[in-house]
């Protein structure tokens, strides 16, 4: 056989197979998502998200109780590829804690659920330019900028993140454009 018709050969199966992959990976996308599984994860969920934003000298993300919130977003809130984004996400996140730690995400401890989170934030991180716009239209926000996303918003506007994670002004006296922080002080949580 001719050298360069076999080597044509590899190529178009190579093209195809890569095809292949893309086109069950779309389908996979757009295809509709298994939402029973959201409550299967709620703990999951928790974890994350308390990972996300942990407890300190203010409440983190569990006391501030995210899960539901992150969950009715993911629900009715979310496109539908971004929904299943979301719940492979899930299943990546367990399937690489019990390949590099023998054990399920929520009994890691905290230093290995650090490195779980920063392992997928690094894979998530969008493209920029170009590429970046047309893989956010084409596949949506990866599993990751969506968890953090709904946990920041869900903590920032529960009452535990408002009033103690953050400066929460209850009744506003009048306009003020710029205002000096003092050293230490917390954001604001009015918009």
């Amino acid at each position: 056989m001719n050298r360069r018709k076999a080597l044509g050969n590899i190529m178009l199966l190579a093209g195809a197979g890569a095809a292949a992959w893309s086109g069950i990976r779309l389908g996979k996308l757009y295809s509709t998502p298994n939402l029973g599984k959201l409550q299967a994860h709620a703990a999951l969920i928790t974890e994350l998200a308390e990972t996300i934003i942990p407890a300190t000298d203010t409440p983190g993300a569990k006391a501030a109780g995210v899960t539901p919130f992150i969950i009715r977003m993911i629900r009715d809130c979310t496109p539908r590829k971004e929904q299943n984004r979301f719940l492979m996400g899930l299943d990546e996140v367990e399937d690489y804690a019990k390949r590099h730690y023998n054990h399920s995400f929520a009994r890691c401890n905290i230093e290995q659920r650090l490195a779980i989170a920063d392992h997928f934030e690094r894979r998530d991180r969008p493209y920029k330019g170009i590429t970046g716009k047309i893989s956010h239209k084409v596949m949506g926000d990866p599993f990751f900028v969506i968890m953090k996303k709904y946990t920041v918003i869900g903590y920032c506007s529960s009452m535990e993140g408002a009033t103690r994670g953050l400066v929460y002004d209850y009744v506003p006296g009048h306009y003020a454009g710029a205002v000096r922080l003092k050293p230490g002080q917390k954001a604001w949580a009015t918009e």
